[in-house]
């Protein structure tokens, strides 16, 4: 599990590195909230288009080589950010390819499933969330440090071709130290099945009920989270006055608490009370936290608030990906992982487009009071879920 959890790690960090910086980056071109979260939705856009092709890929060529090829196309997006300047264009062109190459969290989803048994997935599951937390502890706070605290006046150079260098330090590692992980005989199986288009195959897949449920749940409550992570920067500056600085600091607090949750405790909580009630219990948090950020004024209740929504996406993220992984066969799961990826990928195209526009029209907390709310139709649907696995 080591090797694919540190090349994860790395390219979360290049990839976290950029997150306090981007709204103001787009910022800087002359834009508003509406076109500013539209432009960093087009990476999930990209991304809902080339999971399943990446997942396609990776159960017909291995998963290696797709970590390998996205991973050197991901430090290629962060260098077309280093050089843009004030273009709108090329933020697009970045994004978009950004998002392209970003398509492969299914494979790296599916590598981790491949090499874990389902009484040990959830656990393996948790550590590859733990190194997104990880990512999301160091690159914000490098990436905050290196642009500086003010807006107008932030270093976005250094920081875009730092994230660059650390992506290209993941894609080496992937290509020099990463072994393989789906097996000769899942590739036999692979090769010598009945021929199925891409899309007969995951409407398949996707024709059992469960598999709709989860799909659906991880669809609404990311698009929550993604209102969230979109909008926060644009909050925290209108609220707080907060610059990159602060913002990548509060993000590396919610990512440190992240990584406790996932890489720590989430074995230990799936094994006593089972994915179904972790994803229950995550989704009464989110709701909870979203609510507090809504009426948080000062640092004291916005870490709060962090804290609780950071617990909640900790325990949420890596159950609903084992509850997927555990509907899916071995010789579809690279599919299903990616068509799931696809379903969240739309979601944070929904979920940035739809803040901005209620930003700028309702308010800066209206946001996580309609993210809030989408968690409720969310916690239904996982009620109705089979009691597998609790």
């Amino acid at each position: 599990m080591l090797p694919i959890f540190l090349i994860t790690f790395v390219d979360l960090v290049g990839f976290g590195l950029l997150i306090p910086l981007l709204p103001f980056i787009v910022q800087r071109t002359g834009v508003g909230p509406e076109v500013i979260t539209i432009v960093l939705g087009l990476y999930s856009l990209a991304q809902l288009v080339a999971a399943p092709l990446w997942g396609r890929l990776s159960d017909s060529w291995g998963r290696k080589p797709v970590l390998v090829i996205t991973s050197y196309g991901l430090a290629l997006s962060y260098v077309i950010v280093a050089f843009a300047d004030d273009s709108l264009l090329l933020l697009i062109i970045s994004r978009i390819v950004g998002g392209v190459m970003a398509g492969n969290i299914g494979a790296a989803q599916a590598y981790m499933a491949d090499i874990t048994t389902p009484e040990t997935r959830a656990k393996g599951m948790g550590l590859l969330g733990a190194a997104f937390g990880l990512g999301f502890i160091f690159g914000p706070a490098i990436g905050g440090v290196l642009g500086g605290n003010d807006a107008a006046t932030a270093n976005f150079l250094v920081p875009s071709l730092v994230a660059a260098g650390i992506t290209i330090v993941g894609a080496l590692g992937a290509q020099f130290g990463l072994k393989e992980s789906l097996s000769p005989a899942i590739r036999d199986a692979l090769a010598n099945r009945p021929k199925l288009k891409f899309a007969d195959k995951v409407r398949a897949a996707f024709s059992r009920k469960t598999l709709i449920l989860l799909t659906l749940c991880g669809f609404l409550a990311v698009t929550a989270w993604a209102q969230f992570e979109t909008i926060f920067a644009l909050w925290a500056d209108a609220k707080l006055s907060y610059g990159p600085r602060d913002i990548g600091l509060l993000l590396t607090f919610i990512g440190v608490i992240g990584a406790i949750v996932q890489g720590g405790a989430i074995g230990k909580l799936t094994k006593k009370f089972g994915e179904r009630k972790l994803v229950i219990t995550a989704l009464v948090l989110l709701l909870i936290g979203y609510v507090a950020l809504s009426f948080a004024y000062d640092l004291v209740t916005t870490l709060v608030a962090c804290a609780i929504l950071s617990v909640g996406s900790g325990l949420f993220n890596p159950t609903i990906s084992s509850l997927v992984s555990q509907e899916a066969e071995e010789t579809e799961r690279g599919a299903v992982m990616g068509a799931y990826q696809s379903a969240t990928a739309l979601s944070r195209i929904v979920g940035p487009a739809f803040s901005g526009v209620v930003f700028a029209s309702l308010g800066s907390v209206a946001p996580f009071l309609v993210a809030a709310a989408l968690l409720v139709p969310t916690l239904m649907m996982i009620s109705a879920l089979p009691k597998r696995g609790s």
